[in-house]
């Protein structure tokens, strides 16, 4: 991998939606804890509340496109409720030096998962982000191609290979930034709605000299949860402990999980909405509740 002789190609730029930006949902990573997403989806969708933006790192980038894609949770919940890791990563210790999962099963899920293969196909405005594995920046993604994008926002160092898209090595946004609240800060957001789904540090005293290096790796990736999330409207925290990254046997429990912690903070949401936000007159529903009405 030279990363000194890639000569990167300029990112297409998001296009602003016409109308403003009323509610944005910041989705972050986790691994298989992104399935909380789901929860917390299906809270705001019964409740009324419909972004207008969607942004997402790493699982948050799944969760988040696909929903941006086709936003009807109840397709969601079909879709991912169910998925075993299996279904997405094939691990293979000789796939390459740089990762273990080849990611040929994670690409083939989501060209057939998406009906959108440009950003400006998605029903709702949605933007991914990325770690540049070279410079260090966080790059967005809002515009071109949706896929290559939404891997490298997945592409967990170690785990998955970087992402080698515009003359980019890219790895996982959450290297950078977890929850990326500062896009919905730059785009105007009226109210900003950030979902934290990291792990709580765990009761058990460390065990050899790697429990000492993960705790340490997860205290810096809190304290960045902590320190990103600070000009958010509301945050929505998970307080899941030893589930893992990649786990697939907590997925109904991890879901409702995002449920249980969303309803908690319903009545604090439609307060601040009903405060920021004038009036919404069912003319001024998205286009994709409008369409439901209709029907």
């Amino acid at each position: 991998m030279k990363l000194s002789q890639t000569q990167p190609e300029p990112i297409p730029n998001f296009e602003m939606p016409q109308e403003p930006i009323k509610v944005a949902l910041i989705l972050g990573g986790g691994g298989s804890k992104g399935l909380a997403h789901i929860g917390v989806l299906k809270e705001l969708e019964q409740a009324g509340i419909h972004p207008d933006l969607i942004i997402g790192c790493s699982s948050g980038a799944v969760i988040g496109a696909l929903y941006a894609d086709q936003p009807h949770i109840h397709r969601l919940e079909k879709l991912l409720l169910g998925l075993k890791r299996s279904d997405l990563m094939d691990i293979s210790i000789f796939s390459s030096k740089f990762g273990i999962v080849k990611g040929i099963l994670f690409k083939a899920f989501l060209d057939k998962r998406l009906k959108a293969k440009k950003f400006h196909h998605l029903q709702i405005p949605f933007i991914a982000v990325a770690t540049d594995l070279k410079t260090g920046e966080l790059i967005e993604f809002g515009a071109g191609e949706i896929i290559p994008p939404i891997m490298a926002s997945a592409a967990v160092p170690g785990v998955f290979n970087p992402v080698f898209y515009k003359g980019r090595y890219l790895v996982d946004g959450g290297v950078v930034d977890p929850i990326p609240v500062r896009i919905a800060k730059k785009y105007g957001a009226h109210v900003i709605i950030a979902v934290d789904i990291g792990e709580d540090l765990s009761a058990k005293d460390p065990g050899h000299f790697f429990d000492v290096a993960r705790r340490s790796l997860k205290i810096s990736h809190l304290k960045l949860s902590d320190y990103v999330t600070k000009d958010a409207d509301v945050v929505i925290r998970m307080n899941f402990q030893g589930l893992g990254m990649f786990s697939d046997s907590y997925n109904q429990e991890i879901y409702e999980h995002g449920r249980k912690m969303t309803q908690a903070m319903l009545p604090q949401i439609e307060q601040l909405i009903q405060d920021r936000l004038p009036i919404i007159h069912e003319e001024s529903f998205p286009p994709w509740v409008e369409a439901d009405l209709a029907e």
